[in-house]
């Protein structure tokens, strides 16, 4: 996916916006005369790709702008990133304001509010310019940490200011900065394309097969150290297995391999706990508690009915001998047959009673009831008799029940009683045999390693071939290829400059981060190039010739490219007197800056519309290719900040 810039846009501190907007794909000038904020243009972007701090100068673009923004072109999409101005004297700010869309049109200021953390941006950016999980791991025997290539080392390839551009020393963008440097020599294999994209897969899978190498090997180790100082603590274990049961009392093994052969038998002695697993709430105990108290509610209700019987039937039997005695009493009245007697007369002696004897018929008439009720009181008795029999009947046999039922419990809480101890048995054996385990597992002392000794091959065997899909030789030897290609390149672009050593062989050092030209003479890197021309020139081809092969390979590096005063060599500042025209340059600074040009806008048309160049310069060749990429002249009052921002 190319990743380019379509506008730069400012904010003033009241919401008016600047827009600079840029033709993708292309190349894009913007000439003019110092001070008119050019420069500035790098900074801007690298603050809105995720740099920690605004390096934007101080002064008026510090004091009138009050928020950054970028509009990316990602493939077709757009992403809009706006970041606030720190403002004067101060270094960053956390505000990023972020958005994506189709096409987006810069947003009001009100708009802009944090939405998006510095850290959140640069994986958002990583994903945009298509950066897939890496990490250089450093050589053995180095100290720093592994590095994980972003945006932020990508951007190192797509920026030249004009204090590095003209460099001897410096070749990229930030690289005096040493943590930078090594960071960039780490991370150009993997933007080359010199490292497989499943190089960190592979690596983890690398890790993985050491660390079993590494088991296996000291398995190996011990088996062959083993020695008779190491039998106690295999005999203190089997002789644990024999106090817990696992081992026969009579078994002797006084050898390490009998000892051994003991153990691993144990080992393998396989166990169900759940045959003694006892539940707190035993569901047979808990039916025979449950019948045993509906059994005692039975038996107190055929109790307390016994109860009420034989209370009726001891008064019943009360009330038939006071009825029997009371009848025998009257019966005496068949003694008097007159029923027609004076009642008033003892029938004796015949003396006058003071209170008169009640009637015969009277007496007989009481017998009479007094019969009866007695017959129904004997004929209720049987009925009475065998209702206690049956109440004395039922009692017994809930008794019964009650005892059979008692003894069932006993029973079961006696079984529980033996199941418990069974599984407290069964813990102390697991935790036995566990302990066997792992003895057997850590030094396995087996007289037979000849399974070992295999797995150790085999182990070794896949650990050289990771070795060789992820060793520094495969991608070194494709680091070198692409490198020699490069190296091509920038010979080929150096032929169309009058540079030093124009013609030899040019390759890129990506151990010093330099360019070297091998001569006749030997190896001569930039440092010791005479010349600005040269150093410009070398910068320019070198950073042409990387791009070219960005794009041929589809790499994850933003496709923009940003000089700054490429022709400063030969137009220097102080020289732009005539609205950034170069006649007045001796032929050979007008023929220097004519090639160079010329050499950028080639290869810019060359890698379109892959490719976005944009030249920030005081010179304005007056040729019509470059006239049509001009797409702002900053003179006579047109900067980067306009003029009534700063008036206001």
């Amino acid at each position: 996916m190319t990743f380019q810039i379509a506008n730069i846009i400012l904010y003033s501190h009241d919401g008016r916006i600047r827009e600079l907007p840029f033709r993708i794909g292309e190349l894009n000038v913007i000439t003019g005369a110092s001070k008119t904020g050019k420069s500035a243009l790098i900074d801007i972007v690298d603050y809105c790709t995720g740099r920690d701090d605004c390096y934007v100068a101080e002064g008026v673009i510090r004091r009138h702008v009050s928020w950054f923004a970028v509009l990316f072109q990602a493939g077709d999409s757009q992403i809009f990133v706006a970041r606030r101005n720190p403002g004067p004297g101060n270094k960053t700010s956390p505000d990023i304001y972020v958005q994506r869309g189709t096409t987006i049109e810069p947003p009001a200021i009100s708009v802009l509010a944090k939405n998006f953390t510095l850290d959140a941006l640069g994986k958002m950016l990583d994903a945009a310019v298509c950066i897939n999980e890496n990490q250089h791991r450093p050589p053995a025997g180095q100290t720093r940490d592994p590095l994980t290539a972003n945006i932020r080392h990508a951007l190192t390839f797509s920026f030249q200011d004009q204090d590095e551009i003209d460099s001897k020393k410096i070749l990229f963008h930030r690289t005096g900065d040493n943590f930078i440097a090594q960071a960039v020599k780490d991370s150009l294999p993997y933007f080359l394309g010199a490292i497989d994209e499943d190089r960190l897969l592979k690596l983890s899978l690398f890790d993985a097969a050491k660390r079993e190498l590494r088991r296996l090997e000291r398995q190996l180790r011990e088996i062959s150290n083993a020695s008779s100082d190491e039998l106690p603590e295999a005999l203190a274990l089997l002789e644990e297995a024999k106090s817990v049961g696992l081992v026969d009392e009579r078994v002797v093994a006084s050898t390490p391999e009998a000892v051994i052969g003991a153990l691993s038998h144990v080992a393998g002695i396989a166990f169900v706990g759940d045959n003694f697993v006892v539940g707190s709430a035993d569901d047979a105990l808990v039916r025979l508690r449950t019948e045993r108290a509906a059994l005692r509610n039975e038996l107190e209700e055929v109790k307390s009915e016994l109860r009420a019987t034989r209370l009726f039937r001891t008064e019943n039997g009360g009330y038939r001998r006071e009825a029997g005695e009371q009848r025998a009493r009257l019966s005496a009245i068949g003694l008097f047959r007159d029923t027609e007697a004076d009642h008033a007369h003892c029938p004796l002696c015949e003396s006058v009673l003071e209170t008169p004897l009640p009637a015969v018929d009277e007496i007989a008439g009481a017998l009479a009831g007094m019969h009866q009720e007695l017959q129904a009181v004997e004929t209720e008795s049987p009925k009475i008799q065998a209702k206690l029999a049956a109440l004395q009947e039922r009692e017994t046999g809930l008794e019964g029940r009650l005892r059979e039922n008692g003894q069932r419990m006993a029973t079961r809480i006696r079984e529980n009683e033996f199941l418990a101890k069974q599984r407290d048995d069964f813990v102390v054996q697991a935790r036995t045999v566990g302990k066997i385990t792992q003895y057997l597992s850590t030094s396995d002392r087996s007289a037979d390693n000849s399974a070992l000794v295999r797995q150790v091959e085999e182990a070794r065997a896949r650990v050289a071939m990771l070795a060789d899909e992820v060793g520094d030789d495969s991608a070194q030897e494709r680091l070198e290829t692409y490198l020699n290609i490069i190296g091509r390149m920038m010979t080929d672009y150096s032929e169309t400059l009058d540079l030093e050593h124009r013609g030899s062989q040019l390759r890129l050092d990506i151990r010093k981060l330099t360019v070297i030209a091998d001569t006749i003479d030997g190896p001569v890197p930039l440092q010791r190039m005479g010349s600005g021309e040269n150093w410009v020139g070398y910068h320019v081809l070198t950073h042409l010739a990387l791009h070219k092969w960005f794009r041929q390979k589809a790499r994850p590096v933003p496709a923009f490219l940003i000089l700054d005063q490429p022709s400063q060599a030969h137009y220097p500042p102080e020289k732009d007197a005539d609205d950034g025209s170069i006649a007045s340059l001796a032929d050979e600074d007008k023929t220097a800056v004519q090639k160079l040009f010329s050499l950028i806008a080639k290869v810019a048309r060359e890698i379109a519309p892959s490719l976005q160049v944009i030249l920030l310069d005081h010179a304005d060749l007056k040729e019509d290719w470059f006239d049509d990429a001009v797409i702002e002249r900053w003179r006579h009052g047109r900067k980067l900040v306009p003029l009534d921002w700063v008036d206001s």
